[in-house]
């Protein structure tokens, strides 16, 4: 059974929480990830980025309201805790297909 595109950026939002890197897993083999100005292609390379993310960030990411979905599109808005005390603003912008992530473009704000 193909997962809704909720389904999936609820499930990658778990996955960010508990730090668990098999969030990579829900991305394609080719996806794409893009924000502040760069793009990463492809799991290794999707895989690379959230490894350091997860161990030297520690990002707690928290929803500020619904996700809002459009077919293969969801958008979260969500406000994430760093383990430094720090936290910053983002927006999270979802393309899904088949069940998975093939692109996830994020816009981040300073709190």
């Amino acid at each position: 059974m193909t997962r809704t595109a909720i389904d999936v950026a609820s499930t990658y939002f778990d996955r960010v929480r508990a730090r668990d890197i098999a969030l990579v897993d829900l991305f394609h083999e080719d996806a794409e990830l893009i924000g502040l100005g760069e793009r990463k292609t492809g799991r290794d390379a999707i895989r690379e980025f959230y490894s350091g993310v997860i161990e030297g960030a520690g990002p707690t990411p928290t929803q500020v309201g619904s996700l809002l979905a459009d077919g293969e599109r969801v958008a979260a808005e969500i406000i994430i805790e760093l383990a430094s005390g720090g936290t910053v603003h983002a927006v999270d912008v979802f393309r899904v297909e088949d069940g998975l992530i093939r692109s996830l473009t994020y816009f981040i704000a300073s709190e």
